[in-house]
């Protein structure tokens, strides 16, 4: 069954890990599966989206999903899906991202 995937994205400082944050602290029982993207070596919104509760997680760093790391977040979403079988798919782009 197609699992639903929900795209954050906007400029640094737009509140993309409250909001990832927000919806992780109130998922009322749904199954979240967490991509967290960054560009820097050090994936900092992942951190600190590990101290909040959710079900699984992959960092995506070095990069950014819109253009370096598409194979990269391709491969993240399928292992997510087979190895946890989340309800639904959260991406967190990095703020430098062209969600288009």
């Amino acid at each position: 069954a197609p699992v639903p995937l929900t795209v954050l994205a906007g400029f640094l400082g737009a509140g993309k890990t409250t909001l990832l944050k927000h919806l992780l602290e109130n998922k009322q029982g749904l199954k979240i599966g967490v991509l967290v993207n960054d560009v820097a070596s050090v994936n900092v919104d992942a951190q600190i989206v590990e101290n909040v509760g959710h079900d699984a997680s992959i960092e995506l760093q070095n990069g950014c999903v819109c253009c370096t790391l598409e194979e990269d977040m391709l491969q993240a979403i399928s292992t997510l899906v087979r190895k946890h079988r989340p309800e639904h798919i959260i991406l967190e782009c990095s703020g430098v991202a062209e969600p288009a």
